[in-house]
């Protein structure tokens, strides 16, 4: 299954070229033709009020992506939600749990917030309303394509190491809408700033200034924090590992920026074992990469904190490997997002 998943990944991304892409190729564009109408016909619908939209009795902060893969937005959400408890204010995180994996990864960082897991986000807000716990501000998880919900503001997620794809809807591309619904976000955060040329950087603000000329921009990047013994918990510095022979697994939606950070801190990465993003590991192929990594003579293995916290007890029992940790920085424009937040929240700057 994994392997049909990885095949139409790459065909989306214009990486597979074989005798039966062609005409793959020709039968993907014609479904994103069909998904393209069905999405702008789904948003037109609530934005015409045909069908209502839901307000909750408190604001409401929309974080959501363009792109189908890992463009950094659970991170950004925890650093949201981290940033309106600095305030002492208590965030709602509405998450609809794709993967259990990214929920377990917000309730261990975010243990004052309020994390609510389900589809219908609206249903799980008044669920906690009748549970009676305190909630100032919801951060709505993945909220770009959830049409649900009103919301007091739109902040949307691109990966600077991949913006848009190939520029193609979904399943032709990577774009879960098209481009022109940036015109509706009143923030758009960049991600992975450090890991492109400057030159990258400044085309991608100059593409975003022309298809959103309203937004403000935010630039944000990965920082290592540590790595951390999956057992044990004992935490050791990056720069210790510095010429370490390492293996590496990861199952993230963006796997590059994974291997580069690690190339940032001077790790010689010998094997590295990439799974679709959310795989869910069996105990065999964890056994393999611990063979293949004792073969290939790697001193340590490491995975991604998120990948650990999908199947913690399996991956410390069969491996127990290094884990990453990272926290979201913000290197420029922090003072858009405290701005807003501050009217939003109703705290004197």
């Amino acid at each position: 299954m994994d392997s049909m998943k990885n095949y139409f990944r790459l065909l989306a991304e214009d990486k597979q070229n074989d005798p039966t892409s062609g005409v793959l190729l020709a039968f993907l564009s014609l479904a994103a033709w069909g998904y393209g109408l069905g999405v702008r016909t789904f948003r037109w619908l609530y934005e015409k009020k045909v069908l209502p939209r839901k307000r909750l009795s408190y604001p409401v902060i929309s974080v959501g992506n363009l792109t189908w893969g890992g463009t950094g937005k659970t991170p950004f959400v925890e650093y949201l939600a981290r940033k309106i408890g600095m305030h002492r204010r208590v965030p709602l995180v509405l998450t609809r749990g794709y993967s259990h994996d990214e929920a377990l990864e917000l309730q261990n960082h975010l243990p004052t917030a309020v994390i609510g897991v389900g589809k219908d986000r609206a249903k799980v807000a008044k669920r906690v309303q009748e549970e009676k716990k305190h909630v100032d501000i919801a951060i709505l998880d993945d909220g770009l394509q959830h049409q649900v919900l009103q919301r007091d503001i739109d902040i949307v997620v691109v990966n600077s190491l991949n913006p848009f794809g190939n520029g193609k809807l979904i399943p032709r591309g990577v774009l879960r809408e098209p481009l022109t619904v940036l015109k509706r976000a009143a923030i758009i955060v960049l991600t992975h700033v450090n890991l492109v040329s400057s030159e990258e950087l400044t085309k991608l603000k100059e593409k975003i200034t022309t298809l959103a000329p309203q937004a403000k921009m935010i630039e944000t990047l990965m920082e290592v924090l540590f790595l951390y013994r999956a057992k044990t918990k004992v935490r050791t510095a990056v720069e210790k590992m510095a010429g370490r022979r390492v293996a590496t697994f990861a199952a993230v939606g963006t796997p590059r920026s994974f291997q580069l950070v690690l190339q940032r801190f001077q790790l010689k990465t010998v094997r590295n074992f990439e799974f679709l993003d959310h795989h869910e590991y069996a105990k065999e192929e964890l056994l393999k990469i611990k063979e293949v990594a004792r073969s290939a003579g790697a001193e340590e293995i490491i995975t991604t904190e998120k990948d650990f916290y999908r199947s913690r007890e399996l991956i410390t029992e069969t491996l127990n490997p290094l884990v990453l940790a990272a926290r979201l920085r913000v290197v420029s424009g922090e003072e858009i997002l405290t701005d807003r937040l501050f009217r939003l929240l109703g705290v004197r700057n």
